[in-house]
């Protein structure tokens, strides 16, 4: 099925959420992180991507490349856990690892289907800002021919080990706000069971 979202008049994928005051259970942001090493992940990261985008892959292909970027760059168990929320405390460490691995598929399936809109499209980091305990915000431009620049902004901690991406904002709305309504809408079509939304997860796309 296509999304509206990743129409590039209407902000593409990238255009996923509410504004970044709802965001919970982000990481604390260890020390050592700089600005430069969060600056080089996200571009690092974007690099790839477009590679992918403007490449001849297949569709499935492409969904492939996407996941495995995604799990290289993106703090995806922290995402995943603040996508779920409370009911992640009371699910078992075998539902929590399942639902981390369901969702991360669904993300690469709901997105990477309709990378190739995204052909062309030029992302410029335009600098980095040191927020604190939140992170590291990186900054871009993203520019899509006859459309104005549309901002974009990572958050970025290396609070589990690494620098890892752990949420996005398009000109101040939030990925993860997004995700977490649409999979807690799921999850009440299932009766709040944490097994049938895993299942409905690996059904989608």
């Amino acid at each position: 099925m296509t999304s509206d979202l990743f129409r590039p008049g209407r902000r593409g994928f990238l255009t996923v959420g509410l504004a970044a005051a709802g965001v919970a259970l982000v990481p604390l942001r260890a020390s050592a992180l700089t600005t430069n090493e969060a600056t080089a992940l996200i571009q690092q990261a974007v690099d790839e991507l477009m590679a992918v985008v403007n490449s001849n892959a297949s569709e499935s292909q492409a969904i492939g490349s996407f996941e495995r970027i995604f799990a290289r760059y993106a703090d995806v168990p922290v995402i995943a856990r603040s996508v779920l929320g409370q009911p992640w405390r009371s699910a078992s460490a075998a539902q929590q690892n399942a639902f981390v691995a369901a969702f991360q598929s669904y993300l690469a399936r709901k997105y990477g289907a309709e990378f190739r809109e995204y052909r062309g499209a030029q992302f410029n980091v335009t600098g980095a800002r040191d927020e604190g305990d939140r992170g590291i915000l990186v900054s871009a431009a993203v520019t899509f021919p006859g459309s104005a620049p549309i901002r974009v902004d990572w958050q970025v901690s290396d609070r589990s080990g690494s620098p890892r991406l752990f949420n996005l904002f398009i000109e101040g709305v939030s990925m993860l706000s997004t995700e977490r309504s649409e999979v807690r809408a799921i999850l009440e079509a299932n009766r709040n069971s944490i097994d049938g939304l895993i299942a409905d997860l690996r059904s989608r796309g």
